[in-house]
């Protein structure tokens, strides 16, 4: 919508501009056919303009208490003490008039997560990410920076681009224009009139930040850096020093889900299912070696402490210790032993073992209820054991990537169970285990802060009941 009304007032700015022109080039001494002619035409102009500010007039967005998810009251359940609370009202999983209030104060208004910087090497490179409705595209110029651009045509609306690869100009299947990687115009065909200005019909920008090796996206100019979104100016210390930028991809697989993306996320940060759907995960990282290891921001944190070696390939003397990787030991966790777990609010999973990182980046589909996820698996050439030949080093990230890949899809599994249970009509939200399950608590107080344009101080690190602490830190 608010493209919309942008494309509309630009044709107000144009029409008045050839009104302006029009009557600039008006000869002194002219013609009664001549000056009728020229009046008749910018009446045009005028009765022009004033349907289009009728139709912006009509098109202007919807007070925030127009619609019941933005309304702090029908999440009433959710905000109460961790032990009394419900979950998430379950039309939140797959309403449409809900996706579309999550499209407008999430995906419109917050930095999220698109792509790993590792897929940006080179001049050209480009990759082109859907959300919703929504398309968009990034690029690396020349110069290593990256741009990114709403993925359509400034002339007619066609979608630029599809999947990534290498170019160095954006071109337009439907009448050849074309952009460069900076989505300035550089080729518009048979359009050579005076009055057209290329300068103006650039690609719509977005905001691009890169953190924790992830690629982000803003659309609103007034959101703050990825860093101040998760933690304040320090973001999540630990992660900007970890050496994320130094590991290769590896490994990589796409999903396509039957569920919303939300409860992929909730499902990532509890560990109340692990027994029941990864009994082989469970060998390895056990319920009762989670633990918090949460600080302030808008995020969610824990680890595994001390991982356990079980004969599989997974295990910490399958390779070298990522180089730099103790930038997440603390006076609790060595990082050698330990697995660290992150969900950055709002749409991505890190989870970073001694040896490796795995991460799962999550995106809603233009249906209610679909996501497209993506699991990426990335490694420090340092890790690879001097012993290993590259056969066996080869073997040995197969084995690790399939591990990864069918403990993800057991979660897949089971979420697309959740998505069909929510849409059941008797069902109205579930505790809360007050143990394994209280991250879930803390992330949806999050997403439904962003729903309804809450603005409190940033999360502290234990935080059990939202109403108090919001009564607290406005005293």
């Amino acid at each position: 919508m608010l493209g919309i009304r942008k494309a509309a007032a630009r044709r107000i700015r144009a029409f008045s501009a050839a009104a302006k022109v029009a009557e600039a080039q008006t000869p002194a001494v002219a013609s009664g056919a001549a000056l009728h002619s020229l009046d008749s035409q910018i009446n045009k102009i005028a009765r022009r303009n004033e349907e289009l500010e009728a139709k912006l007039a009509e098109m202007a967005p919807s007070p925030i208490p127009d619609s019941p998810w933005k309304n702090p009251a029908t999440y009433a359940a959710t905000r109460r003490h961790l032990d009394f609370a419900l979950s998430l009202v379950p039309a939140a999983y797959h309403d449409a008039s809900y996706q579309e209030v999550e499209r407008e104060m999430i995906w419109q208004k917050k930095w999220f997560a698109v792509e790993h910087v590792q897929n940006f090497q080179n001049h050209g490179d480009f990759r082109v990410v859907d959300v919703g409705a929504q398309s968009y595209v990034i690029t690396m110029d020349r110069h290593g920076e990256l741009h990114a651009f709403h993925n359509v045509c400034r002339h007619r609306g066609a979608k630029l681009c599809t999947g990534g690869g290498n170019k160095k100009r954006l071109n337009c299947p439907y009448h050849h224009w074309s952009y460069n990687l900076k989505g300035e115009l550089v080729g518009a065909p048979h359009f050579d009139q005076p009055r057209f200005d290329r300068s103006n019909s650039g690609l719509i920008p977005m905001r691009v930040e890169t953190y924790a090796g992830i690629v982000w996206l803003c659309a609103d100019p007034s959101t703050a850096s990825v860093a101040e979104q998760l933690g304040g100016s320090a973001g999540v210390p630990e992660l900007e020093r970890y050496p994320f930028q130094n590991m290769k991809i590896v490994g990589s697989k796409d999903y396509r889900i039957n569920c919303d993306w939300k409860l992929l996320a909730e499902n990532f940060m509890e560990y109340y299912h692990l027994y029941a759907v990864h009994p082989e995960l469970a060998k390895f990282s056990t319920v009762e070696q989670h633990k918090d290891n949460q600080g302030p921001g808008n995020y969610v944190g824990f680890v595994t402490n001390p991982l356990t070696n079980s004969g599989g390939c997974m295990d910490l003397d399958q390779f070298h210790p990522t180089p730099g990787g103790g930038a997440l030991t603390t006076s609790e966790w060595d990082a050698k032993d330990t697995a660290f777990f992150y969900h950055l609010f709002p749409n991505v999973s890190i989870t970073v073992y001694p040896h490796s990182v795995y991460t799962l980046i999550m995106l809603p589909q233009q249906e209610p209820g679909r996501t497209y996820e993506k699991l990426t698996f990335l490694q420090h050439p340092g890790s690879r054991l001097e012993t290993d030949t590259d056969e066996q080093y080869a073997q040995k990230v197969e084995a690790a990537l399939g591990f990864v890949c069918n403990v993800n899809q057991e979660d897949v599994d089971i979420c697309e169970m959740v998505g069909h249970g929510v849409r059941q009509g008797p069902y109205e939200g579930g505790v809360f285990s007050p143990t394994m399950e209280h991250t879930v608590y803390r992330y949806q107080n999050m997403v439904i802060d962003a729903l309804t344009g809450a603005a409190p101080p940033l999360y502290p690190p234990v935080m059990k009941d939202y109403e108090a602490h919001m009564a607290g830190r406005s005293g």
